[in-house]
């Protein structure tokens, strides 16, 4: 490896990584180490890690680099190859390799004029999962250093309000007036963006299988999806607990009860259960709001959400708001209820909702459904707009799980699968086949999650009067966005004999092909919690 380098060469090594043999004009150098030459002054720069987490908490304490021509990352093991999506600003790409031997992984840049080796490498860490930061904003594991703050209010110039792992009294800080917070790091903080549910298996090839020993890697989720259950031993390391719940692994063991993961159903509302807690808890998200909220430090946290309703039924009103009322885990929710043709009654609105904020938007009969919907948007003040429809069941984590996903993804599209269905006029629940967590597959469109933003810049909902949905999944899409498909547990799509944007019939949803289960009356899952 460190042989096809061209020289003047600086190898850059992640703790437990041997390199090999170093040849004639190649320098190397641990990430703790500033190297000898100084920035600017290197042909080649490969920066040699253990794995993505590795990479990731990597980037965030790179030294000054300057520019090089080849910029490489080499991981010992990974889960595929390493790529990434050309900045503009970076010079002309002459060439660029993305291998996987023995299970690690290669990347080779080769640029047609020296470009910034430390955005580059960013980049490549960025591209294993969702976005990261750099230098005190990136990621951090545990030990006596600075908690990663918002940085819109932390430069590298403002010591951070909080530190983990301190063994002593701390100094007053000339910036803060007082002495930074000292916090017990417990487990520290695991990488969301690569342990995570992506890749869960509604179904299984073997049995449970024993916990796996060691620091939780995508590798190890890779290495067990395939599994019915993972069982804890007493004593098990939490932090291996933790990561492989993060991903939704199935866990059975000590201090997990009895789920049965026998059952195809039961099996995955455990894991949603599991993957829900741990991701809240242990993410570095949820361990930065911990840690902060310590010092009394806000940091970052999931966007504000605006819900979009849509009706034009007024005898559904009831029930659609008691849908938005129930939702919970979410900090910042309002709603924007479009009455097509009528007028809401404002008692009623305030009543089911309490103190939420609405903002209640009549439109005429004659709007078509797109135009309902852009005036919603229009009228919407969250970071996020989530769509619901008014006659589907909601349960009381949907747009918290929906917020959880586009975290731990980075899609600019997330949303659930139409997979549980009532067929009213013939008092039938079935359960559809096809898989949850993966990108690239379409949502049902009464539980699409986005940026407020993107929405617009996409032309928003398009004024026709049916397959707004469809249209807008196609515009994302085409813009270069990604679509997320995450569980669909706590979400309920009725289908009744007419009347429906998106009205397929009764027979589309109990073709065999299509059928995973089928059960007299409505028997949703456990996760909608009596809606």
């Amino acid at each position: 490896m460190l042989s096809d380098l061209a020289a003047p060469a600086l190898v850059l090594v992640g703790p437990g990584v041997d390199v090999g043999p170093v040849p004639e004009g190649v320098t190397c150098a641990g990430l703790g180490d500033p190297p000898a030459g100084g920035e600017g002054s290197w042909t080649s720069v490969l920066l040699a890690v253990a794995d993505e987490t590795a990479l990731r908490e990597a980037v965030s304490v790179l030294p000054p680099l300057g520019r090089a021509r080849h910029v490489s990352c080499a991981l010992t093991v990974a889960a595929g190859p390493v790529t990434t999506v050309l900045r503009p600003e970076w010079p002309p790409l002459a060439n660029l390799v993305a291998e996987t031997p023995d299970g690690g992984a290669l990347t080779r840049l080769t640029f047609r004029r020296p470009a910034p080796v430390a955005p580059v490498l960013v980049e490549l860490a960025r591209h294993t999962g969702s976005p990261v930061g750099t230098g005190n904003h990136g990621l951090v594991v545990a030990g006596d250093v600075r908690l990663p703050l918002d940085p819109t209010v932390v430069t590298d110039e403002v010591p951070a309000a909080v530190v983990v792992g301190s063994g002593g009294p701390l100094p007053d800080s000339e910036v803060l007036g007082r002495p930074p917070v000292s916090v017990d790091p417990g487990l520290g903080p695991l990488d969301e963006a690569l342990l995570n549910p992506v890749g869960f298996r509604r179904d299984w090839d073997r049995g449970p299988v024993p916990l796996p020993t060691g620091e939780p890697t995508p590798a190890m989720v890779a290495a067990v999806r395939d599994a019915q259950a993972v069982v804890v031993p007493a004593g098990a390391d939490p932090r291996t607990v933790a990561g492989l719940a993060m991903a939704g692994v199935p866990l059975v063991g000590a201090g997990f009860g009895e789920p049965d993961v026998a059952d195809p159903l039961r099996r995955e509302e455990h894991s949603v259960r599991l993957r829900r807690a741990a991701l809240r808890e242990h993410s570095s998200l949820g361990w930065r709001q911990r840690t902060g909220a310590a010092a009394g430090v806000r940091v970052a946290s999931y966007p504000s959400v605006s819900v979009l309703l849509a009706t034009r039924r007024p005898e559904q009103l009831g029930f659609a708001l008691d849908q938005v009322a129930r939702q919970r885990g979410v900090e910042h929710l309002e709603l924007v209820l479009a009455t097509h043709g009528f007028e809401a009654d404002a008692g009623e609105v305030r009543e089911r909702l309490g103190d939420r904020p609405v903002t209640v938007l009549p439109t005429a009969p004659d709007a078509v459904f797109g135009d309902v919907l852009r005036a919603a948007t229009d009228a919407a003040a969250g970071d996020v707009v989530v769509k619901m429809d008014d006659d589907d069941w909601y349960g009381p984590d949907v747009v918290a799980d929906l917020l959880l996903a586009r975290h731990y993804t980075g899609a600019e599209l997330v949303g659930m699968p139409a997979e549980l269905v009532y067929l009213e006029p013939i008092r039938t629940t079935v359960r559809r086949r096809g898989p949850s967590e993966n990108f690239g597959a379409v949502v049902a469109g009464g539980t699409m999650c986005l940026d407020r933003g993107l929405l617009r810049a996409v032309g928003g909902f398009r004024p026709v009067p049916r397959h707004v949905d469809a249209r807008l999944l196609e515009d994302v899409r085409a813009a270069g966005g990604r679509v997320y498909r995450t569980h669909g547990l706590g979400y309920v799509l009725r289908r009744t004999s007419g009347g429906h944007t998106w009205d397929t019939g009764l027979g589309y949803f109990l073709t065999r092909q299509s059928l995973a289960a089928q059960w007299r009356g409505f028997r949703p899952s456990e996760l909608l919690e009596d809606g």
